[in-house]
């Protein structure tokens, strides 16, 4: 159960921006994107993993967890940069 778990809630967190970056993908706008949500993201993943490494461990669903949504966010914002001018 305890992996199930794990796994449901790495899933959920680390996809729920990519809706985002697939619409921002398709429509090559991001002006209703607000870049200061994604950037307060990638510091606290950053955050996030640099706890979890020194206060708890090596977990490996906390760190897949925090790392794919990292990407996420990192991408997200990478394509902010890119469109935001277009």
């Amino acid at each position: 159960m305890e992996q199930f778990l794990g796994l449901v809630y790495t899933v959920c967190f680390s996809t729920c921006i990519w809706p985002q970056i697939i619409k921002s993908l398709r429509t090559k706008k991001v002006e209703d994107v607000s870049i200061s949500l994604f950037i307060l993201s990638i510091i606290g993943y950053v955050a996030a993993i640099s706890y979890t490494l020194l206060r708890v461990g090596f977990d490996f669903w906390w760190l897949i967890n925090y790392f794919l949504s990292l990407l996420s966010a990192i991408i997200m914002t990478v394509l902010w940069f890119k469109y935001k001018d277009k």
